[in-house]
C-alpha cells in the first residue's frame, strides 16, 4: 500500500445512489481530495485517469449493489488493474446496505480492506478509516450527517 501524506490523499467515491454519494462524500472531503462516480465503468475510467496523471487513489469506497458492473465487480477489475499495471495499491472500503455473510466473504477474498453497513455511522466509519490508515484533515467538515445512507 503506498504512504498516505495527509495533504494528497485522493478518495474514489463509488455509488449510485445520488443521496448516498453525496453525503459519502461531503463526509471523506475532510480526508481529502474525493471524486464521485455513479456507476462501475465510471470508476474504472476515473481510476484509470488518475493513474496514468501520476496520481492515484489512495482510498477506494464502493457500493455493491449498482446497475451494470456491481461494486464487487469494479473491486475485482480494480485490483487486477493494479496487479497488472503496478499501480501503487489503494485501500478499498466497501459500503453497501447488503452486509450478508456471502457479500463480506466476497469481498474481503477479492482484496476488499473493510466493509461497512448502511446506514453508515459517523464513528464507525471514521474507526474504520483510520485502522486503514487515514485521519481527518478537517475537523469541522468530517461532522456531515451519514445516518441516513441506506
Amino acid at each position: 500500500m503506498n504512504t498516505l501524506e495527509e495533504d494528497n490523499v485522493k478518495i474514489l467515491v463509488v455509488d449510485d445512489e445520488f443521496v448516498c454519494l453525496s453525503k459519502m462524500t461531503a463526509f471523506l472531503s475532510a480526508y481529502g481530495q474525493c471524486d464521485a462516480a455513479t456507476s462501475g465503468s465510471q470508476a474504472i475510467q476515473l481510476f484509470c485517469k488518475a493513474f496514468a496523471r501520476g496520481n492515484p487513489y489512495d482510498l477506494i469506497t464502493l457500493d455493491i449493489d449498482m446497475l451494470g458492473m456491481n461494486g464487487l465487480e469494479v473491486l475485482r477489475t480494480i485490483c487486477q488493474l493494479e496487479h497488472l499495471k503496478q499501480i501503487p495499491r489503494a485501500r478499498k472500503l466497501m459500503v453497501s446496505a447488503d452486509g450478508n455473510g456471502s457479500n463480506v466473504l466476497n469481498a474481503k477474498k477479492l482484496g476488499c480492506d473493510g466493509f461497512l453497513v448502511k446506514p453508515v455511522i459517523n464513528d464507525l466509519l471514521s474507526a474504520t478509516l483510520a485502522k486503514l490508515g487515514l485521519s481527518c484533515v478537517d475537523q469541522n467538515q468530517s461532522s456531515a450527517d451519514l445516518v441516513d445512507t441506506s
